[in-house]
């Protein structure tokens, strides 16, 4: 279980949403359990290519960009630029 100060830091960290991001989505996704994993990661942000209507051109430099990303930090950080996902532990 988590301290109320833990919880006022995610609170925090969620309201200042992601500087620079593309697309401020406001979503926040807590990186301890299920929803941690890359596999769910990726299909929250095909969603969100597809709830913002991205054409063809920015979805296939998404695309791209995610797919070259090495390892699960640098996608993270593609996932923050893009979409302004705020991620916790």
């Amino acid at each position: 279980m988590e301290t109320i100060d833990a919880l006022e830091r995610k609170l925090h960290a969620a309201r200042r949403g992601v500087p620079g991001a593309r697309y401020q989505t406001g979503l926040v996704i807590d990186l301890n359990g299920p929803a941690g994993n890359i596999f769910y990661l990726m299909g929250a942000c095909n969603r969100l290519v597809r709830e913002l209507g991205l054409s063809a051109q920015l979805k296939h430099e998404y695309e791209t960009e995610i797919n070259s990303a090495g390892d699960y930090q640098s996608r993270l950080a593609i996932m923050q630029k893009w979409f302004g996902i705020v991620f916790v532990e």
